[in-house]
């Protein structure tokens, strides 16, 4: 693994981290809606859910374009689920 890391370029770690930090927060986020800590959790992990998948389009997009484009639809799909709940409220 240390090889592996010493050898990505510093956009490609900078994504990497990122990707992994908003999935913890999407995580935590998931967790406080199912317990009812946060009723409106929703609001913002859909959006980072979108974010997140953006950054995945972004990694796969040399090495594989049929996932870089799976996941681009994704994203677009989320983020226009999340404007379209939040113009309802």
């Amino acid at each position: 693994m240390r090889g592996i890391w010493s050898q990505k370029r510093t956009d490609e770690k900078v994504l990497y981290v990122l990707s992994n930090i908003f999935s913890i927060i999407i995580i935590i986020l998931v967790c406080m809606q199912i317990l009812g800590i946060w009723k409106t959790a929703k609001n913002v992990f859909t959006p980072l859910l979108g974010v997140t998948m953006l950054i995945q389009t972004i990694q796969y997009w040399k090495k594989n374009k049929s996932v870089a484009n799976i996941s681009l639809c994704a994203a677009i799909l989320l983020f226009g689920f999340s404007i379209f709940t939040f113009l309802i409220k």
